[in-house]
């Protein structure tokens, strides 16, 4: 499928395609769609699963509500987005499936059921690796009855073209340095500290400031304040300069659209186009289990 029939599929071709009661809505917001009428537990046709991966490509982020997945099925899901990758912080993985990483608040005899309240900044999942992640699958299991613990997206395809066309070929030409090491460090506070072996087995990588996506051709903002150590080839204080004005803009409301969960939510989105952010919540008061599944991208270009 080609960059343009991809990116401007309207909700009613794709509705046309669907059948038993499926439909596919946009989002009230600047990314993102829903489709509802879709039992995932059941492996989904041919012809459906086409029409996800078209949704997908087009609105970057989708929400299935109402689902009943058990770790196998979650894992089958996750097949049609790529391959999944089993996550380098392994205190957190299903013991029988290790594909899927635990988020949770919850202590079960004595220790951590899953990572707590992780990914509180804005980044792309695995931005720090050679191959980041593709896509990223998130499964509401149990989610917070008062508030909190929603996750904001934000368009990177949006962003980058709200950019005046000097600073986009300014941007162009420019590498970011990601730190595996700086991102854990922030995000597991309550994880085991890495040894000298790891964080070696883990250097730094280099990527560019701005991706062309592999399968729509379009062009995105591909930094975080998450993973970003500096900006090559310009001085220190430039590069902290650019990175705390592009860190900005990425939050700029007209790219961001917040997804309040709701038990039996699953969301999967596009992490070469989309950053996101999880929002705290009362982990005093409220327990939270989400099951998280990737799969593996290619190298960013």
């Amino acid at each position: 499928m080609t960059a343009s029939a991809t990116t401007s599929m309207a909700p009613a071709t794709l509705n046309a395609q669907l059948s038993g009661g499926a439909q596919v809505t946009p989002m009230d917001g600047p990314l993102g769609c829903t489709i509802s009428g879709v039992d995932l537990s059941v492996m989904p046709d041919a012809d459906m699963a086409r029409v996800i991966r078209e949704a997908f490509l087009a609105y970057k982020l989708i929400v299935f509500p109402d689902q009943e997945l058990d770790e196998a099925a979650l894992v089958r899901v996750s097949d049609l987005f790529g391959e999944p990758v089993v996550h380098h912080v392994g205190e957190y993985l299903d013991p029988e499936f290790p594909q899927i990483m635990r988020l949770s608040n919850n202590v079960v005899d004595g220790k951590p059921l899953g990572a707590p309240n992780n990914g509180i900044y804005w980044h792309s999942d695995q931005i720090f690796r050679e191959r980041p992640m593709l896509a990223t699958l998130l499964y509401g299991v149990r989610t917070p009855a008062k508030s909190g613990g929603d996750t904001l997206f934000s368009d990177m395809y949006a962003a980058f073209e709200a950019l005046p066309v000097a600073m986009q070929t300014r941007l162009l030409s420019l590498k970011a340095v990601h730190s595996f090491v700086a991102s854990y460090e922030r995000n597991y506070i309550r994880a085991r500290t890495l040894s000298a072996q790891e964080k070696a087995d883990n250097p730094d990588v280099i990527h560019p400031v701005v991706r062309t996506h592999p399968e729509t051709g379009r062009k995105s903002l591909f930094v975080d304040p998450d993973s970003v150590t500096e900006i090559l080839g310009v001085s220190a204080d430039e590069s902290a300069e650019l990175l705390a004005f592009l860190f900005a803009h990425i939050e700029d409301e007209r790219f961001v659209y917040r997804h309040v969960w709701q038990q039996g939510d699953l969301a999967v989105w596009d992490n070469r186009c989309l950053m996101h952010s999880a929002t705290s919540y009362d982990e005093n008061s409220e327990v939270r289990l989400m099951f998280r599944t990737q799969t593996q991208g290619d190298r960013p270009v």
